[in-house]
């Protein structure tokens, strides 16, 4: 075994230099057996022509070429795409990622799945090993704990050298049951990369049973230009073929040309427009990605989050729920310079109001980070006692208490430009806009006081990087109000300092470290709106575990309710924590998170919430606990969906 964890080590230096500009040609032929499937099958990404289609088998070959940067970085190009799958869709693409096991890494599948051929992982294993001639022996292993980020399976390895040459695997993630077969190279470049690979894998959602078998040969001689991409062309798949069709492919070929010949005899069918816009579009973008390219050589490609999907719903007592899409859009001009447009929107069901945050920028030095940003946001709901204290004490009337004088809508608009002036810092400027907006403007007409107020303020950062970008970020920001500018009728000061660093471990384990305060070096005395940019009640959360480095609790006047603010938030990831030791829930759990976050303010000295968080592949949940100057302040938990996310 130890000659199997070292293995990789002894071939650093060739793993780092031999695969840089490397190509390789994959061909993989597949099988699709819908065993069950009613009307929810329509809700999975990628499954849309299944659950329309009547037929219970697909077949399908794809010809693609992988082209390496490096040794794990690398890009697919599908060239050619024939089979019996309605326009050729992909179905499951996370199967992608088993075809390329990193297997002497400390995850098997991109941050997943711990490998048992890692020696940092053998906590979580147990071997048998039994010798099959001088030169082989058989590495069977077990996990200690069942689980889905672990696996069972047998390996071929060459004793002397600890070479992996055969390696089969099976587990569960996801909602998929996988059963992987490889074989792998014999040349030392090629001994970490498959030649041969079979998947078998069943997915299991509601009612729904989807079956798929994969074969996978790869390192194939070139045939095709590069120039043909994404071709469905039944000749130029059967020059690249590489070993026989089987009859039932062939059957199936068959079946469907002639069902395409006959439909080209017959007069063609009429379609409604509402059936064909409700179902070949609508229908099938409904929880798909929805993506393109434009302009000459595809230079542009737009994103654009799926419909419905229930990854961006997410809930929280305090919150309520939350509904969230992402449109994303890049047009380059160059490989050094492009334009991006970056949208996220979101609508508030407890608060009924419509979010939305729009970046364009426009990127003249990638390699330096160097771009120019304008983004326009209507930003967060701001609650302020201030003004009502305000009104209260000037007519000392209780009669005022009534009224809804605490929420402000928030309009931001803010130019900024940024350059890396080195891999250990950054610097930018810019100039911020503000235009904050009562949300019940009769109150502010009755008690006679201004509804809009207005704030324009320049501003400077730099970041610091001591250890490049492998280490801890620190960012110092300066932002100054100036009265008179773009109506404006505020002046202020304001410093911000903070320090972030997420610090992988071993065992796909990570801290999370946050550290920051803030202050206003000065300000006027009717400034209503203590707004940190660091520091601020953030409605829109939920994008891939936003609640690290937040405080869920927190009541949300108390964000304004300081002219400084200290904090700290520290998170600790990892699999196989706490409840993944119980005999049967512990199956079920992903990744497990442990949160303590810590806040100093005028009037609170401190405020402290402490979390734990699970998620796995139906949903992440949280439960917090806060405690106010040393007493009990109240519990809440969150809910976010976690459904399909990689799919």
């Amino acid at each position: 075994m130890n000659r199997v964890f070292s293995y990789k080590a002894l071939y650093d230096y060739t793993l780092k230099k031999g695969f840089n500009g490397l190509d390789m040609n994959i061909y993989i032929r597949y099988k699709v057996q819908t065993l069950k499937k009613d009307i929810t099958l329509m809700t999975v990404p990628s499954m849309h022509v299944l659950a329309r289609g009547k037929d219970t088998e697909y077949f399908g070959e794809t010809y693609t070429k992988l082209k390496f940067k490096e040794f794990k970085d690398y890009e697919f190009n599908r060239q050619i795409s024939v089979g019996t799958v309605p326009r050729y869709k992909q179905t499951m693409p996370t199967l992608v990622e088993y075809m390329i096991p990193n297997l002497y890494d400390v995850s098997l599948i991109n941050n997943r799945l711990l490998s048992p051929f890692h020696f940092k992982n053998k906590v979580f294993y147990r071997y048998g090993i039994s010798f099959l001639t001088d030169d082989r022996v058989e590495i069977v292993f077990r996990p200690k704990k069942r689980n889905t980020q672990v696996v069972s399976g047998k390996a071929i390895v060459d004793y002397h050298t600890g070479r992996i040459q055969m390696v089969e695997f099976s587990g569960e993630y996801d909602m998929i049951t996988f059963h992987v077969t490889t074989e792998m190279g014999d040349q030392v470049l090629m001994s970490f990369f498959p030649k041969k690979c079979q998947i078998e894998a069943d997915f299991r959602y509601m009612k729904n049973h989807i079956r798929t078998s994969q074969q996978i040969l790869y390192s194939m001689a070139d045939i095709i230009p590069d120039s043909i991409s994404n071709s469905h062309d039944m000749t130029l798949m059967e020059q690249v073929r590489p070993i026989p069709l089987p009859y039932d492919f062939q059957q199936a070929y068959e079946r469907y040309d002639s069902i395409h010949q006959f439909d080209s005899l017959r007069p063609p069918k009429k379609r409604s427009v509402w059936k064909r816009v409700l179902w070949d579009y609508f229908g099938d973008n409904l929880v798909n990605r929805i993506k393109g390219s434009f302009g000459p050589n595809d230079q542009g490609s737009f994103r654009i989050s799926p419909i419905l999907n229930p990854l961006y719903v997410s809930y929280s007592g305090r919150r309520g729920i939350t509904y969230k899409m992402k449109i994303r859009s890049n047009y380059a001009f160059s490989d050094n310079t492009n334009l991006s447009f970056y949208t996220r929107m979101g609508y508030s069901f407890k608060q009924k109001q419509f979010y939305f945050t729009t970046p364009i920028r426009f990127t003249f030095n990638k390699k330096r980070h160097g771009y120019v940003e304008l983004e326009v946001g209507n930003g967060n709901r701001i609650r302020n006692k201030s003004v009502r204290e305000y009104a209260t004490d000037e007519e000392n009337d209780s009669t005022y208490k009534h009224l809804m004088l605490d929420y402000f809508k928030d309009t931001k608009m803010r130019l900024i430009t940024n350059y890396d002036i080195s891999d250990r810092w950054s610097i930018s400027a810019g100039t911020t806009f503000h235009r904050r907006s009562a949300v019940d403007k009769a109150a502010f007409q009755q008690i006679g006081q201004p509804d809009t107020y207005h704030t324009f303020a320049p501003m400077i950062e730099t970041q610091i990087r001591p250890w490049s970008w492998h280490g801890p970020m620190f960012t110092i920001n300066y932002e100054q109000g100036i009265k008179g500018v773009g109506k404006s009728d505020m002046n202020y000061g304001r410093l911000e300092v903070d320090a972030n660093w997420l610090r992988p471990f071993s065992r796909l384990r990570s801290l999370s470290m946050r550290l920051g305060f803030g202050m206003y070096t000065m300000k006027d005395k009717e400034e209503y709106f203590l707004d940190f940019e660091n520091f601020r009640d953030e409605y829109m959360l939920g994008w891939n575990d936003d609640w690290t480095g937040e405080f869920q609790l927190l009541k949300q006047e108390t964000y304004n309710s300081s002219d400084y603010y200290v904090r700290s938030n520290i998170t600790y990831e990892s699999p196989l924590l706490l409840l993944s030791n119980l005999p049967h829930l512990g199956h079920f759990v992903e990744t497990e998170r442990i949160y303590v976050n810590t806040l100093l303010l005028q009037k609170v000295h401190p405020y402290n919430e402490f979390g734990y968080g699970l998620k796995n592949r139906y949903f992440s949940f949280g439960l917090f606990v806060g405690i106010k100057n040393f007493r009990y302040d109240g519990i809440g938990c969150k809910v976010g969906f976690e459904l399909f996310r990689d799919w």
